[in-house]
């Protein structure tokens, strides 16, 4: 299981986030002609911070998760969640790579010309990898 298969995931086993949007209108990568409400999970950079001579290593991800609603406030609660829910969190991934930091680092809000609106959640991603890959 990849990092953003992962946040699908523990989106859909949180209550909470999944009672805002459920996990089958989060997508992965760019999504067009969605019906809102909806949102995205997006990998932006990957790049190795350090490798050990053993093999081990830590890679740095920046990821953001984009909502879209029609709503303001009802998109707003989402976002919220969001930021409670995977702010200064760490998981296991799968091979026994970890996730030791997802913080968030930037938040951005903006209504489009149809009236829609998109909240953007960036995050950078510490990813321990055992095995160095």
């Amino acid at each position: 299981m990849n990092l953003e298969q992962a946040i699908h995931q523990r989106w859909a086993a949180s209550d909470a986030l999944a009672a805002l949007l459920p996990a089958a209108n989060v997508k992965t990568g760019r999504s067009f002609g969605d019906p809102v409400p909806y949102a995205t999970i997006a990998r932006e950079t990957s790049r190795t911070v350090f490798r050990t001579n053993a093999g081990d290593a830590l890679d740095e991800v920046t990821l953001q998760i984009n909502v879209w609603h029609d709503s303001y406030d009802a998109g707003l609660a989402v976002v919220e969640q969001v930021q409670a829910a995977f702010d200064r969190s760490g998981f296991t991934l799968a091979g026994g790579d970890t996730v030791v930091q997802m913080r968030r680092v930037a938040d951005s809000t903006r209504q489009h010309e149809d009236g829609r609106w998109q909240w953007t959640v960036k995050f950078l991603v510490d990813v321990y990898l055992p095995l160095g890959v």
